[in-house]
């Protein structure tokens, strides 16, 4: 019986040398080689039998091999070069190819049960099939069920992060309830006294208890939300291959999958201002009867109304939730005709569908915060702004400091359902001659021709609150299409130079392909490659190629605006962009300095995170494709005289430009040619200048009252990378009268890792660093070794992943990123290597309970337990004390299982 069969696409290839799995809240996997994709579009081009996946997703669509029942799967094929001369967008870092086996005799069924800490995991799965002399049949199904593992069942999610050596993040960021008070000057409630000096502009926390004593309001949000959703999948696989006489070989694959998760989520939270008695009202404001008067002020008198920040955990406790579903159909009928001895055709299509879903519930509403706190509340819809008002009293009005707030305008906060829809198609028509040309001094020089046409299309449904109330009184609908088609055509040469002649063998292979998308223009992508074998055994290799990844449907919107499902406008603080506050330089923004809150001259900046303004979000109309150049150089060397043998070694680089990210504002300020992102309003924007930024885009959040600043967080090309490294690995295989013993290594040693945004910005490394580059892990290296015996129907395999230590440069840093010219340059946290060790055992049967050959098996990830390394990070509903690119939160999962062939 073979070796047990994987049960998820990350541990079938977790032994493919520089390829990892990037994973997002929904479940879809997406692997890369290096670390180069899972963006807005991903940079390793992922394949099934040498052929496209449909994408999966709502907003990020990424190609999802999880939809394959596991034991459909033969093996992985990675090819870590550049490959867009023959494969067209995507293949930038390369192609992982997912083969499926083909000849099944009989009957396979698996099942097994995955014990963890507060997490578990369920799978079934069989296999059938029959070979005959012209062809065979196989179908597969499984079944997979995995929980939810919450963030408040791992002790270094925690908010208070001390006792790792992390940040309290309790005190500095998270304070649930009561609301805290942005105050303007140095004044406080004398129910809660600072136990520090209070400075003006500072954040105070207010509260009380029944009994009038002072509550400071510290939660930790970490016990409302999952590290992991659930999951179930249900997966069917079937193939057929059949020879129709002696020259055409028909084959076609069918697929069928379908998943839901489920991942609790936090309330939410919402700001605004709260109004007492004598207060001056705006139009259409109302007074909170919950008004609490701020006494013994320490400057000035108590105000008659203030900001406040306002956190729903909890008051209305756990029940968020985010369920996501998706329904994947893939069908392929390839036809392979020999022509003459030496040429064939290829020829074949592909279908296949997504129907994705998602639905929010239950989480707070922004809209009816603001009726409830103030009776107001505004929205712009079709670009005539309208709002809405309530007188307010102790029945519909929020208490934000304490436990007043009515059943019922508690019930009508989390009235903010939102759903999305996204309906994704791709069809393909391919075909492809090859044969041989003529006889050259290794053997016989052959070409390929082959072209393609490639349909995408997306249709996506959003329904979410209108901004004036409760979603079930009003809600906005809105259906986006997409739509893409590309033609292709390609040609490769092999040219077999020499063989056996002063060397064992020279071939140099050149190749060629012009896509032309309906969206996007043209692109041209070459590639030459040669092997040069010395000696039996020893091959040296080398390969240049030009590539490129096409944006993605969800990433160019639908329209000139870029109008996607994350598109939309809404008011901010600039301490609520993307990275935090941005300082900006009057020389390069001179109506800065006339912006109230920022300093006058003799001042020479201003940081505006107090100030209020707006933020765009989403796609962008104007996106081209990002483009890339890979090199590299390998030698094999598999000695005939030690059987088993077997090395490698490879130098590789990869450039990436115009990579389409959206650039956070430090960045953007540092290069100049992006300052046009940032757009100034000292005397505030007017209806007219927000309604020409926003054109096309919904609004999905309130607005303030005043707009200063006009921040374009939509998706540009403007990321560019310089990445080299070495790849290494060694097997050895070996009999011995104790039995076969298998030492094995795979090492990827990254060299540089360098970036700069935009045609000017400063280029500079974040080689051994994680945090800044959000897109790309950029760890320095990366390792897996492996033990294995067998003898008889035991076998055993260990394996131990290594991870080099690096530093944190994310914004919620311990120690200050040092930043020169605007980029990061040392400082942050350091971050521990990291390893862990996996072990499988397994015993075969001739025949065990009356099913026949069997196989029993224990297989252990992360042995010993070992939590993550301290990361100072708590990013709400995602990671918190650990980093999810780089590590996982689960820790030892022990699955017991059985195999049965009948």
């Amino acid at each position: 019986m073979a070796s047990i069969v994987s049960w998820s696409v990350r541990k079938s290839i977790l032994t493919a040398l520089g390829v990892a799995g990037s994973f997002d809240g929904a479940g879809t996997n997406a692997p890369t080689i290096h670390g180069l994709g899972a963006s807005a579009s991903n940079s390793t081009l992922i394949l099934l039998n040498g052929h496209r996946l449909p994408v999966s997703g709502i907003n990020h669509v990424l190609a999802d091999p999880n939809i394959v029942a596991p034991l459909a799967l033969e093996r992985v094929e990675v090819l870590a070069d550049g490959a867009s001369s023959v494969y067209g967008s995507d293949a930038v870092a390369g192609v992982v190819n997912f083969i499926t086996r083909r000849n099944v005799d009989g009957f396979e069924a698996t099942a097994q049960k995955g014990f963890g800490d507060n997490y578990g995991t369920f799978n079934v799965g069989a296999i059938g099939g029959k070979t005959w002399d012209s062809g065979s049949f196989l179908m597969s199904y499984n079944f997979s069920d995995r929980d939810n593992l919450a963030a408040a069942d791992r002790d270094f999610a925690r908010a208070n992060q001390t006792a790792r050596g992390g940040r309290n993040f309790q005190t500095t960021v998270n304070r649930c309830s009561p609301a805290s008070i942005g105050l303007s000057a140095a004044q406080y409630n004398a129910l809660f006294v600072p136990t520090t000096a209070v400075t003006a502009a500072q954040t105070l926390y207010t509260g009380y208890t029944s009994s009038s004593t002072a509550a400071a309001g510290d939660c930790d949000p970490s016990k409302y939300w999952d590290l992991i959703p659930s999951e179930k999948r249900h997966s069917f696989f079937a193939s057929l291959q059949q020879d129709v006489g002696d020259k055409v070989t028909l084959t076609t694959d069918l697929i069928y999958s379908n998943r839901k998760n489920v991942q609790h989520v936090t309330r939410g939270s919402a700001s605004g201002t709260i109004y007492g008695t004598g207060a001056t009202l705006p139009t259409g404001r109302a007074v909170n009867p919950f008004f609490r008067t701020l006494t013994g002020a320490t400057t000035g008198t108590a105000p008659t109304s203030y900001t406040v920040n306002f956190n729903a955990d909890e008051l209305l406790g756990s029940g968020a939730t985010i369920e996501g579903t998706a329904e994947t159909f893939y069908g392929r009928l390839d036809a392979e005709i020999t022509l003459t001895d030496a040429w064939s055709v290829n020829a074949g299509a592909l279908i296949g569908l997504d129907e994705a879903t998602q639905v929010n519930t239950g989480q707070l509403n922004a809209a009816v915060f603001n009726l409830a706190l103030n009776g107001f509340t505004s929205a712009t819809l079709n670009g005539v702004t309208q709002s809405a008002t309530q007188a307010l009293t102790s029945a519909n009005a929020i208490d934000v400091f304490g436990s007043g707030t009515s059943a019922a305008a508690r019930a009508l906060l989390t009235d903010n359902r939102q759903l999305q829809m996204g309906d994704q198609r791709i069809t393909n028509l391919y075909a492809r001659v090859s044969g041989d040309l003529f006889e050259m001094g290794g053997g016989a020089a052959k070409l390929a021709l082959g072209a393609e046409y490639l349909d995408y299309s997306l249709e996506q449904d959003i329904v979410r609150g209108n901004n004036l109330g409760a979603a079930s009184a009003g809600s906005t609908f809105q259906h986006i299409p997409y739509n893409r088609d590309v033609k292709s055509a390609y040609a490769e040469v092999f040219l077999p130079i020499l063989k056996d002649r002063g060397v064992k063998s020279l071939d140099v292979i050149i190749a060629g392909r012009v896509d032309d998308y309906s969206d996007v223009g043209s692109t041209k992508n070459p590639k030459l490659a040669a092997n040069l074998e010395v000696i039996d055994g020893l091959k040296f290799r080398g390969n240049w190629s030009k590539s490129f990844v096409a944006p993605a449907l969800t990433s160019r919107g639908s329209n000139a605006a870029g109008l996607t499902g994350e598109s939309g406008f809404n008011g901010v603080t600039g301490g609520q962009l993307p990275g935090g506050a941005p300082t900006i330089s009057y020389a390069s923004f001179p109506a800065a300095a006339t912006i109230p809150g920022c300093p006058a001259a003799p001042a020479t900046s201003c940081s505006i995170g107090a100030i209020t303004g707006m933020l765009l979000t989403g796609g962008n109309g104007n996106l081209k494709p990002q483009r890339g150049k890979a090199f590299s150089f390998g030698v094999d060397f598999a000695p005939p005289s030690i059987p088993g043998l077997s090395t490698s070694l490879t130098y590789w680089s990869n450039k990436l430009r115009g990579g389409i990210t959206a650039p956070t504002p430090a960045l953007a300020l540092g290069a100049a040619d992006l300052s046009y992102l940032l757009q100034l309003f000292p005397a505030g924007a007017t209806a007219t200048q927000i309604g020409a930024a926003t054109a096309g885009l919904p609004q999905t959040g309130p607005l303030n009252t005043n707009t200063y600043f006009i921040y374009n967080f939509q998706q540009n090309n403007v990321l560019n990378l310089n990445v080299t490294g070495l790849d290494a690995a060694a097997s050895y295989r070996f009999d011995t009268e104790l039995g076969k013993f298998t030492v094995a290594a795979s090492a990827s040693r990254k060299l540089k890792f360098d970036q700069y945004f935009g045609a000017s910005g400063t280029v500079f490394s974040v080689l051994h660093t994680a945090g800044f580059n959000t897109t790309f892990p950029s760890v320095k290296a990366e390792a897996r070794l492996n033990l294995g015996y067998s003898r008889g129907g035991f076998s055993a395999s260990m394996f131990y992943n290594y991870l080099s230590g690096y530093k944190n440069w994310s914004g919620t840093v311990a120690r200050p990123v040092v930043r020169t010219n605007g980029v990061p340059t040392s400082g942050g946290d350091p971050v521990k290597s990291f390893g862990t060790i996996d072990l499988n055992l397994s015993y075969r049967l001739t025949e065990f309970a009356g099913l026949g050959e069997t196989q029993l098996f224990v297989d252990t990830t992360n042995l010993t337990d070992k939590a993550p390394p301290q990361y100072n990070a708590f990013n709400t509903n995602g990671s918190a004390g650990y980093d999810n690119i780089n590590a996982s939160p689960i820790g030892r999962v022990i699955t017991l299982g059985v195999r049965a062939k009948f």
